[in-house]
């Protein structure tokens, strides 16, 4: 079971009436809409979710447009929207909407990142990524445990300050740190990872287009695609990101 982004597209649609249409675009996808297994189903359930500092970008002349989704346009009865932070919404019609400026945060974002990576490494010994740690477990299960190898490799300074960072709430190492080796993944290539922050920060790992399509990063290209399809929309079209499980 995993959660996922899917990006929504629908046409010209009032803010009250989202939850609705949403509700419309996403059932085709729904692994229980047969009493069997569906075919083309991909989730089993869906949510409106955001929060500060992550949520869609306004235009600054746009801000506070009636036709924008916020927790102050859909009752509360229809979905449970939560205030986000300035120039910050739920999504809504794609001209309104600043996808240059959500894809220069994420840059910033990843960059900030990188700093504060490199400015740990400097001030502690050098660290050992989790796969060693793993290795020496294979090659004798019985005498080195996985859990031996576990708490080894998080014993270090390194890997140890970065976890206690994601447990209080640092701004640059979130809780996804706490499940995956910062070694490995500063290990990539940073140009590659940039690029990745910059073309993830508008379309999620799946896309639902105008004529109900669902395409997702399952398919090569997946990026490329849902960018130039989100740029290329017309400007009345409604745009919005869900969290789903599968």
């Amino acid at each position: 079971m995993t959660k996922f982004h899917a990006t929504v597209c629908l046409p010209p649609t009032a803010p009250r009436k989202i939850p609705q249409a949403v509700a419309a675009a996403m059932a085709p996808y729904d692994m229980n809409l047969t009493d069997d297994w569906n075919p083309v189903g991909e989730w089993d359930w869906w949510a409106f979710h955001s929060s500060p500092g992550n949520g869609y970008l306004v235009l600054p002349q746009h801000d506070g447009d009636r036709r924008l989704v916020t927790a102050s346009t859909v009752p509360r009865r229809k979905a449970k929207l939560d205030r986000l932070g300035p120039l910050e919404c739920y999504g809504g019609p794609r001209g309104l909407l600043d996808f240059a400026g959500m894809r220069e945060r994420a840059a910033r974002e990843h960059d900030a990142l990188l700093a504060a990576w490199t400015e740990l490494t400097g001030i502690h010994p050098p660290a050992r990524p989790l796969t060693e740690f793993l290795a020496r477990h294979e090659a004798d299960p019985e005498a080195y445990s996985q859990a031996d190898a576990k708490r080894e490799h998080l014993a270090q300074p390194l890997v140890q300050d970065v976890a206690q960072r994601a447990v209080a709430g640092d701004p640059h190492f979130g809780m996804s740190f706490l499940v995956n080796d910062p070694l490995a993944y500063f290990a990539h290539e940073h140009d590659e990872s940039r690029l990745w922050a910059v073309q993830s920060a508008v379309p999620g790992f799946a896309l639902i287009t105008l004529d109900g399509t669902w395409l997702d990063a399952e398919t090569d290209g997946h990026w490329e695609q849902a960018n130039h399809y989100l740029d290329t929309l017309d400007d009345e079209a409604v745009v919005l990101d869900l969290l789903c499980h599968c």
